[in-house]
């Protein structure tokens, strides 16, 4: 049954069931998306190594596009929540609309220079094969509008509570994913090519759908372009949440490309692109419970209710910490024999198992940042939320990756993200552990 509380049942129901019954449609669409993307790495994995490398090089230009529209989105629908708690509905007008605005527009800032400077981009992001890698990288570029505009959109609708939208889009995008990645790439092999129309079909299938409920549903927010509106305080609003995830998906890019060369100069680019996408699949299923948990916290924190968004924070936290200890051991025992099923090559399914194994065992402390940050940053705390978002790829992930693999070679590559996710973990404890008290 379709669920979209209105702003009295956002503010006086039963804040447990309430948040569950947001976060359900956002885990789900995430953990399809996540799927999808691991789907389309396990079947060129089959293919040559070029193709397997092509794919893993362009997952930090995909980062560095998804940050546009998380940036957009993130800051836009915190906004938005908390405004529609102050029952400010000309306020989150006007930045929704902006916001898509600006997502659009920087889309195709994106896609213009990149696809005449895709070599040198396969390149600068560690390439070796270049004429392969800049073909994918041009598919990355000519989704950037449709992935900016989609994911502002999804933000935009979750943060007025309407998360089934985003599973709506995201599952029927991603199940179209999943079939033409497995007819163009495994039964047709069309290579790398199949993997970039997959990409580009399953992110247009996903905006329009998003496209569609926008328009459709305007009991909460009208997107009409005369709330349009260019003034400092707009952009001053997007940012005080956005900035926290525009430097947290800068990181990740950063770390990204910098495991890419240091994955390289081992030989190990494939594998490391499979372990890394399988735990980008643990990431979006928690990102998506905690998108869940947004609208609950924000239209909260407008309306002063903090006892409110302190039980939905620890009741969050509380079941994402169990399910990750109990996810953790089931990939750490399943890695193998399921990376076997998918035909993956035996060298790179091999070191693939090693370093997926490796992060399992931390999925847990992985989530926990996650949820301290999306608390952080929902409730407007900027400092605070820029520092947690950046410490897992940022301030302890690189000097990992610089440290650890010249120590310890490739089982020091291996525990990198694992020995991040640990610092990041206490340092986001200490960071969010006052906030708790204070709401208290």
């Amino acid at each position: 049954m379709r669920f979209v509380p209105d702003r009295h049942t956002l503010l006086t129901g039963d804040v447990r069931a309430l948040t569950l019954r947001l976060c359900a449609p956002s885990f789900f669409a995430m953990l399809a998306t996540g799927g999808c993307t691991l789907l389309d790495a396990l079947y060129v994995s089959r293919a040559d190594a070029s193709v397997s490398a092509a794919v893993s090089i362009g997952f930090p230009l995909l980062t560095i596009i998804q940050t546009v529209g998380f940036t957009l989105g993130m800051g836009a629908g915190s906004h938005v929540s908390r405004s529609l708690g102050q029952n400010e509905q000309e306020s989150a007008q006007q930045v929704a609309v902006t916001a898509l605005l600006f997502a659009v527009v920087l889309g195709f800032a994106l896609l213009a220079p990149g696809l005449f400077l895709a070599a040198p981009l396969a390149r600068l992001l560690g390439a070796q094969e270049t004429a392969t890698s800049a073909v994918y990288v041009r598919y990355v570029l000519l989704s950037a509008p449709l992935q900016c505009a989609g994911l502002t959109l999804s933000s935009l609708l979750r943060g007025q509570g309407k998360t089934p939208s985003n599973l709506l889009a995201y599952g029927l995008s991603s199940a179209l994913g999943a079939v033409l990645g497995y007819v163009l790439i495994v039964r047709q092999g069309l290579g790398i090519h199949g993997a970039g129309i997959s990409l580009l079909a399953r992110e247009a299938l996903a905006t329009g759908v998003l496209a569609v409920c926008a328009v459709r549903d305007r009991k909460t927010l009208s997107l009409s372009p005369r709330s349009i509106t260019l003034r400092p305080w707009v952009l001053t609003a997007i940012m005080r949440s956005g900035l926290p995830t525009l430097l947290r998906q800068g990181t990740m890019s950063l770390s990204g490309i910098l495991l890419s060369h240091v994955s390289r100069s081992f030989g190990v680019l494939p594998g490391m692109g499979i372990a890394v996408r399988a735990s980008a699949l643990i990431s979006s299923a928690v990102i998506g419970f905690g998108q869940g948990f947004q609208p609950v916290c924000g239209f909260n924190t407008g309306a002063g209710r903090m006892d409110r968004v302190l039980s939905a924070y620890r009741f969050c936290l509380r079941i994402t910490v169990l399910a990750l200890l109990a996810a953790g051991a089931a990939v750490f025992f399943a890695a193998e024999p399921l990376l076997g099923a998918f035909g993956a090559r035996p060298e790179v399914a091999a070191f693939a198992v090693r370093a997926l194994r490796a992060q399992s065992v931390v999925f847990f402390a992985q989530g926990a940042v996650i949820m301290m940050n999306t608390l952080t940053q929902s409730i407007g705390l900027t400092v605070r939320a820029t520092l947690v978002a950046v410490s897992r790829q940022g301030l302890f992930l690189v000097p990992m990756l610089l440290l650890l693999p010249r120590l310890w070679g490739e089982w020091g590559l291996i525990l990198s993200q694992s020995a991040a996710d640990l610092l990041a973990l206490g340092f986001s404890w200490l960071l969010t552990r006052p906030v708790t008290r204070i709401a208290r």
